[in-house]
């Protein structure tokens, strides 16, 4: 889907025109697409603003005067006070006739300003929030071959593994806990039962108030994992939040998110696979208990937040996956027969190279290295 497309379903949603089949179209998109999202968040907030109370002339140019001197305080070259003072302006998002030609306007203007801002913002190194936003969202994100960890506002840790992005409200804690995440990260929650937290990772929603778990749902990848070391969680997907799964500590779920069906009364499922009601297919999900690897005294879904790339019994293309994030570099395998092989090992302070000739001890293989592209026969 194009950027011009998903922009015409965004102001189909503001006017209240689009189809159930379009909104969900639209929904799936934007979870693949934190930026986009955000953006779509904010025409949602800006679109559906109550209009200002009315007032006279003379109040309405005090309000704006007001304003255009503050900006013009911050950012005299983007806001010249003589240029703007003298004209009533209202922004176009108080329009109050919202029909399908309003709406596309409110998302031009906002895109708009958005590319504005996005120069802006480099221009004069703030941080990133957007002017017109209520609302603000701090962003992490790690390239492949690195990791960080952060406390959070709240006294919540999050690690977030290589190749990952996570956002959350810049009022994180007060009223609301919510984070977006795709890639991996693990999470020690601060409790506090009257602001629940909520991790939203395609199309899964994992509920907590205070726990350590790990969450695991790359893009490209049609599943979302879950592996709660303390506490308990919940489980449900956006499209069937009737739903719900509640996992024990040392259990790990794993979702197809394939597989969207509607539900009638919200229920807890039982630990098992796939369910079915009246003969039609549920949520796809499997749960297993979490056991320390064979080779090491460590949790391999845990592992890599102590720096640690542990495998055990994985098939050799989760293997490869995995070693691509960890050490950044492209792993072509050009023998199919090596797929259907497992791999067990840890790696820890082993570069890529010693990585690959320890594969090469257990599997039978030969290997070339190109700069970053490791090239497998």
């Amino acid at each position: 889907m194009t950027n011009d497309q998903v922009y015409e379903l965004i102001a189909r949603k503001l006017s209240g025109e689009a189809t159930p089949d379009e909104l969900k179209a639209l929904d799936l998109h934007l979870k693949n697409e934190p930026e986009l999202a955000h953006q779509a968040e904010l025409l949602d907030l800006y679109f559906y603003q109550p209009a200002p109370v009315k007032t006279d002339t003379d109040e309405k140019s005090r309000a704006w005067e007001n304003l255009r001197s503050k900006l013009n305080g911050e950012f005299p070259d983007e806001y010249p006070v003589k240029s703007l003072a003298s004209k009533s302006i209202r922004p176009a998002i108080f329009i109050q006739y919202r029909s399908w030609i309003a709406a596309a306007a409110s998302v031009l203007l906002i895109v708009s300003l958005a590319v504005f801002y996005s120069g802006w913002r480099n221009r004069h190194n703030i941080s990133a929030s957007l002017a017109i936003s209520k609302k603000a969202f701090i962003e992490l994100k790690t390239e492949k071959g690195t990791r960080l960890s952060k406390v959070l506002p709240d006294g919540t840790k999050v690690w977030l593994n290589g190749d990952s992005y996570l956002s959350y409200n810049s009022d994180f804690g007060k009223s609301k806990r919510d984070i977006t995440l795709v890639g991996e990260a693990f999470f020690d929650v601060a409790h506090n039962a009257s602001v629940p937290l909520t991790v939203h990772a395609k199309d899964v929603n994992i509920l907590v108030t205070g726990t350590a778990f790990n969450v695991k749902s790359y893009s490209g990848n049609n599943k979302v994992e879950t592996a709660l070391l303390r506490g308990s969680v919940e489980v449900s997907r956006q499209s069937q939040p009737e739903q719900v799964v509640k996992l024990k500590p040392n259990e790990k779920i794993t979702i197809d998110i394939d597989d969207p069906a509607p539900a009638s009364s919200r229920e807890v499922l039982p630990i098992g696979k796939t369910t079915e009601r009246n003969g039609v297919s549920s949520v796809k999900y499997h749960i297993e208990g979490l056991k320390e690897s064979s080779v090491a005294n460590m949790i391999p879904e845990v592992s890599w937040v102590k720096n640690v790339l542990l495998f055990d019994n994985e098939p050799f293309g989760e293997v490869i996956d995995k070693m691509e994030k960890w050490y950044n570099v492209d792993i072509q395998v050009q023998n199919e027969e090596l797929m259907s092989r497992r791999f067990s090992g840890v790696f820890k302070d082993e570069n890529i190279v010693q990585a690959v000739e320890a594969l090469q001890i257990i599997i039978p293989l030969q290997y070339e290295q190109h700069g970053k592209t490791i090239i497998i026969r």
